[in-house]
């Protein structure tokens, strides 16, 4: 699915986003209407960061998931 359907589901549902690309170990992203914008989760270090930055690859993309 597209990067805007992703969100709008995963909004919705509570959830976070991720690329099948990204697969089988991925981030993901949880979309917000805050300043933190996407917030960038990668699991394997237990880390989270604010304000991920797409590539036009991400952006056009339709390989978006719902995660988690």
């Amino acid at each position: 699915m597209s990067i805007q359907d992703a969100v709008t589901a995963a909004l919705e549902q509570g959830k976070g986003i991720t690329r099948k690309s990204w697969m089988p170990r991925p981030i993901y992203l949880i979309p917000t209407n805050t300043t933190a914008c996407l917030i960038i989760v990668i699991p394997d270090d237990h880390r989270t960061a604010p304000r991920w930055e797409p590539s036009a690859e991400d952006l056009t993309a339709n390989d978006w998931l719902i995660y988690g």
